[in-house]
């Protein structure tokens, strides 16, 4: 399915069933955006304080940011960021940071953005500044592996970068990540596992109630609910159109789906959505080890990259996944005075301590 057809397909699907019934933590008008002559989704906001972080930098930066807080190591480094969130959290309702466009929202954690020409930044800044005036603009998901180039056209434009999380990326075009211990130990028990595995033909709209369930029990209730929380409708929708593909673990005892997790590929890279499962059963399954195996033998096989978002560092560097720090791009030059100003001292902080925090604690 090429960019074009994809974009009108996904946002008209999710207008269909309705953002807060797709997705039943957000909030936000959905829409599309001609870039560079191809359509791109994109969300807008004006507060929405409580939103999944997926479109909400206040939810990403403050809320989710607070859920994190223990996964830091040091004493001094969760102290010095909880007084920083608190002061951040004033600040940035002040500087309005929900009232946004996001550009390439796809709504997922991962929103990986086209190769725009270099000309692309500035017709597009002038563009958005005479049609969102009192907006910022945000896109997600940059880093300078994948990035560079419009990263830098971004920051000559004007635009800040504002570390948001470390990412692992898995690059093919050197596969020594695939001749890992750790990995090769993941293939064979994929290999030898008693669980039925699915590949994404075989899903049928029944089984979409269990996938939701294993995603709530690991990213909901385990991590924070400020994760999107998809509905069951919402990714039957996405697996029926072709956009995400689901591979599942049934349990052959019950017939139940135990474990799941979706790929969606973005500019030739895989991404990982949808990850879940059970985290009831017994440990000895390896649920998340099987998921992890599935996801890297496909990206073996298509000679892809896959970049696999944050958490669970110290798993995916033992199976090779290389740790780069991954930024959102704002603009807000043509906002009110303070607005500016609160945005900027927030980014220079953020550049200034954020990147070792995330390094030191594989956040």
């Amino acid at each position: 399915m090429d960019i074009l057809n994809r974009s009108i397909l996904y946002v008209n699907t999710v207008k269909q069933l309705g953002v807060s019934q797709a997705i039943c933590n957000v909030q936000t008008k959905l829409d599309l955006l001609v870039v560079d002559g191809e359509p791109v989704p994109t969300t807008l906001n004006d507060e929405e304080f409580t939103n999944s972080y997926v479109c909400s930098p206040y939810t990403a930066y403050i809320s989710y940011a607070e859920d994190e807080l223990e996964l830091i190591q040091s004493k001094s480094q969760r102290n010095l960021f909880l007084g920083a969130i608190r002061i951040a959290d004033k600040l940035l309702k002040l500087a309005k940071i929900n009232q946004t466009l996001s550009i390439n929202n796809w709504l997922v954690s991962t929103n990986l953005p086209p190769k725009w020409s270099k000309e692309t930044v500035p017709k597009l800044t002038h563009k958005l500044i005479h049609r969102y005036p009192v907006h910022s603009f945000n896109i997600r998901s940059l880093n300078w592996h994948n990035n560079a180039e419009l990263m830098q056209s971004l920051q000559d434009n004007g635009w800040l970068l504002i570390p948001a999380r470390q990412v692992y990326l898995f690059d093919n075009q050197d596969r020594q990540w695939w001749h890992r211990s750790h990995t090769k130990r993941d293939q064979n028990l994929l290999r030898k596992t008693q669980l039925k595995l699915m590949e994404p033909h075989e899903h049928q709209e029944a089984d979409f109630e269990d996938i939701v369930h294993c995603f709530n029990k690991l990213f909901i209730e385990k991590h924070s609910h400020f994760n999107p929380q998809f509905s069951a409708a919402y990714l039957y929708q996405m697996h029926n159109i072709g956009l995400i593909q689901f591979y599942s673990f049934r349990n052959p005892e019950d017939n139940k789906i135990i474990a799941s997790i979706g790929l969606f590929t973005q500019q030739e890279i895989i991404t990982t959505p949808m990850v879940g499962y059970d985290t009831e059963q017994p440990k000895e399954l390896g649920l998340y080890r099987l998921l992890m195996a599935v996801l890297l033998k496909e990206t073996y096989e298509s000679g892809q990259m896959m970049n696999l978002s944050s958490g669970a560092g110290s798993f995916k560097r033992a199976r090779g996944g290389l740790p780069t720090i991954e930024y959102t791009a704002f603009y807000t030059k043509h906002l009110s005075c303070s607005r500016t100003l609160i945005m900027q001292g927030f980014a220079k902080l953020l550049n200034k301590f954020a990147p070792k925090v995330l390094e030191d604690n594989q956040i």
